[in-house]
């Protein structure tokens, strides 16, 4: 059966399509795929993500970075993410046609002509400019076959408990990573938690997200997604990579 994605304008198929890994376990596999059929019938959603991310100091000690995202979607071309964090603060603004940037901390912003879409947007600003979109993964209609093809096992742990809701426990194991998620039990199962686990990086540091606040279907107004430049702010230039 052929779902139409309302979010993003694209399509996605259900289990019976996908060629799965040697060892996989069909009930984890069901419950990606009821996660990624809700997501892909939302018109509109928001939700705040906090981020813990470990990196190497100089010194070759392992720390850790933390940031908030609050993120806002209108499908299939509009979202808005604000960034706090140990990089600073900026925000995201896309309108279906551009893609503005700005600097909270340096009062500077810069527009880039974008794609009609959040997801072909997503994929050019982090080709292009090195952006990065966190939790992005969950929302591509390809996630559970994307998945599959770079995992070698794909388990259900069983239940857990994450910010006081029953979640079912999902591990994905790769040659290069281990994936852990957490998708809600009720009638939304919406993903919950993430851990992403660098087995190829020295130390093998972990990318860790939490999902909190989600709201399904709200009216946002279209000028949340419209950028106005503050008073004094700067207009920038970023170059692409790819006119280095």
């Amino acid at each position: 059966m052929k779902k139409q994605i309302l979010l993003f304008g694209l399509s996605l198929f259900t289990l019976s399509g996908y060629a799965q890994p040697a060892k996989s376990d069909s009930v984890a596999l069901l419950l990606m795929d009821r996660m990624s059929v809700f997501i892909g019938e939302l018109q509109s959603c928001s939700y705040t993500l906090n981020v813990g991310e470990d990196f190497h100091r100089e010194d070759n000690s392992m720390s850790k970075k933390f940031s908030e995202d609050e993120v806002y979607m209108v499908g299939p071309n509009k979202m808005l993410v604000n960034k706090n964090g140990s990089k600073g603060h900026q925000s995201y603004m896309y309108n279906g046609t551009q893609l503005a940037y700005y600097s909270h901390d340096e009062n500077n912003y810069a527009i880039i002509e974008a794609p009609d879409n959040i997801i072909e947007t997503i994929d050019k600003v982090n080709a292009d400019y090195d952006f990065e979109f966190p939790a992005a993964d969950f929302f591509y209609p390809a996630f559970t076959d994307d998945l599959i093809a770079n995992s070698s096992q794909i388990r259900y742990l069983g239940k857990s408990v994450v910010n006081g809701k029953e979640c079912f426990h999902i591990l994905a194991i790769g040659s290069d990573f281990d994936f852990q998620f957490w998708i809600s039990n009720d009638a939304y199962n919406l993903p919950m938690k993430f851990v992403y686990v660098y087995k190829n990086k020295k130390g093998a540091p972990q990318y860790e997200g939490t999902l909190s606040g989600w709201k399904i279907n709200p009216v946002f107004p279209d000028s949340m997604f419209n950028f106005l430049p503050p008073p004094g702010a700067k207009q920038i230039t970023i170059v692409s990579k790819s006119k280095n």
